[in-house]
């Protein structure tokens, strides 16, 4: 009821909101007539809601501070097992610097002593020598003495000879030198300085790590780099001016690489190095003393390879050995044998690898466009006619048969996977179709997206595709389910930039060959896409490249009629 007087019989039925007090009706009309009211159950609930938002805002709040508080605990028990780890650490160190000092006190000690003995004896040999001369002396002259004292003349007569002759002896005789011991020094090169201290730094080691370059590119003589990368516990990178960065690189005979390191200031450390031989090398890298997260690691340091060029062979004709327009050029992996695709004398020619004429096949009937060898050693051929088809023959030259290929429009080159399957591209719809082994079943098919040009030659390696795109002057890369990766090179005459790419390898050390045809050289790349190296022709124009099984590279002239023989300078 209210409170005021003359209203204590009125019940508190309305809430001033400006005066935030319970009224009743009576006071809405005499002392709150122009404030803002409202029924007391309605700003009763309205806030009990607020008052409910607060508990619940509180609730939180709590709940965040208790996982604030659980946070802290636990970096403080971790920090004090840190620290209780680390002093574990000093007092180990100390302990096994004094049981070195120790060991140190005991090999001196037993030196000393070795010194000690032997100088020792030296001296005891030179005291017996002179006492065993003055005994002798002493003897001499006493019997002399005796008889002079006697005074009998036959016994000094007879006497006389013998005893100046052994006196003249005892004098004349080398006297022994007296044996001067060398002087022994303890003598202390060095100070012993305590190279440890204690520091606290914001780094943890545990989120450390290192952005190392792939091992497929490391190679010897060629400077390379790593760069470590220093991180707080939150994981943001972070510079402390004393941490301390320690790299250590061995050799396969455990010689240790001399590194620099370059402090950025900024929470990265560029580690340069050149290894000087191929072979693994060992990369342990130390941050404060605690080893980086996954360090140890393994390099492979690869060694430096060029091709050189041997010789040439071929010019244009009919007769063997003689070509009219190279089409294609294959080796065979199981012989070493030589297949070329004389596409203007539609026919096959079969030469070694020295460039000696084998045999031909003949294909008079039809437009030979793309030769590859399989597994087996049989030849298959990509020929046009009416219907397209492949042709299978044996290294002997001998028809196995022939397979319809209905699954392309206007294919315009062959290569064969190392599981057998057969990938032909096909100019009519731009895509790269792989086939079956028996060449019956489309397996895959796939394009470049958003590209209108035609694929005119793939190879596939280590589950990528590798796409020449002549009228787009790229290579194009695809995973082995055909999904687009990238582009390598683009337009232009620069170092890793084409004009019209027309053959594909990948050699024996995982690099990619491109015949660059219009800028007459081959360009070299790692498998990562990264620019290795070139070879220029001043009047070649290479055209299609096959690589054999001891590194020799076979690259075509189109115009030249001829093929170009380089050796793996590591053969000669």
């Amino acid at each position: 009821m209210c409170s005021q007087q003359y209203h204590e019989d009125q019940p508190l039925e309305f809430y001033c909101e400006d005066c935030k007090v319970l009224i009743c009706h009576k006071c809405t009309v005499v002392s709150h007539n122009r404030h803002t009211t409202t029924d007391t159950q309605k700003a009763a609930q309205e806030q009990k809601m607020q008052i409910a938002d607060a508990v619940a805002k509180g609730k939180a709040e709590i709940i965040r501070y208790e996982n604030e508080i659980k946070k802290q605990t636990e970096l403080k028990n971790k920090n004090k097992i840190e620290i209780m780890n680390e002093e574990k650490k000093m007092t180990d160190t100390v302990e096994n610097l004094i049981l070195d000092l120790r060991e140190h006190e005991k090999k001196m000690k037993d030196k000393f002593r070795e010194i000690y003995e032997a100088q020792q004896k030296h001296h005891a040999t030179r005291l017996e020598n002179f006492e065993l001369v003055r005994t002798q002396l002493k003897s001499c002259l006493e019997r002399g003495k005796s008889i002079v004292e006697r005074n009998f003349s036959a016994e000094i007569l007879q006497a006389n000879h013998a005893i100046l002759g052994r006196c003249n002896e005892l004098l004349n005789a080398k006297k022994p030198d007296l044996y001067k011991s060398p002087h022994s020094y303890y003598l202390v090169e060095k100070k012993l300085d305590i190279l440890d201290r204690v520091f606290v730094t914001k780094t943890d080691t545990s989120k450390c790590f290192a952005e190392h370059q792939d091992s497929e590119e490391i190679e010897e003589r060629k400077e390379t780099y790593f760069v470590i990368v220093t991180k707080d516990s939150e994981g943001l990178q972070c510079y402390q001016q004393d941490d301390k960065i320690d790299v250590d690189i061995l050799t396969s005979e455990g010689d240790q690489l001399r590194t620099d390191i370059e402090d950025t200031k900024d929470g990265k450390y560029i580690v340069t190095y050149t290894p000087q031989c191929a072979g693994q090398h060992r990369v342990e890298i130390l941050v404060n003393g605690q080893p980086l997260t996954g360090s140890p690691w393994i390099v492979q340091v690869h060694h430096h390879h060029q091709y050189q060029f041997a010789f040439q062979f071929g010019s244009f004709g009919e007769g063997p050995g003689e070509f009219d327009g190279i089409y294609d050029i294959d080796v065979s992996d199981k012989t070493g044998t030589i297949a070329v695709a004389d596409g203007g004398n539609k026919r096959i020619q079969l030469l070694s690898c020295e460039g000696n004429f084998r045999r031909e096949i003949r294909l008079d009937d039809v437009e030979l466009y793309s030769v590859a060898f399989t597994d087996s050693g049989d030849l298959l051929t990509l020929v046009l006619k009416s219907d397209k088809e492949l042709r299978l023959f044996s290294e002997e030259g001998q028809f196995i048969k022939r397979m319809n290929d209905k699954h392309t429009a206007d294919p315009c080159h062959l290569s064969i996977a190392s599981d057998g399957r057969i990938i032909i591209t096909d100019l009519a719809d731009d895509k790269i179709k792989v086939l079956s082994p028996d060449g019956n079943e489309l397996l895959q098919s796939f394009s470049a997206p958003d590209c209108d040009e035609s694929p005119t030659c793939t190879i596939y390696h280590q589950d990528i595709f590798f796409v020449g795109y002549t009228d787009a002057h790229c290579v194009k890369v695809f995973d082995k389910t055909g999904v687009y990766l990238h582009n390598i090179g683009c337009w232009g005459s620069n170092d890793g930039q084409f004009k019209s790419p027309t053959g594909l390898v990948i050699d024996k050390y995982n690099r990619l060959i491109v015949c660059d045809i219009q800028n007459r050289r081959l360009q070299l790349f790692t498998l990562g896409a990264k620019f290795y190296g070139k070879k220029c022709f001043e009047n070649g124009s290479p055209h299609s490249v096959a690589i054999n099984n001891d590194g020799s590279l076979f690259v075509t002239d189109i115009f030249k009629h001829c093929i170009y023989v380089f050796r793996d300078d590591r053969r000669l």
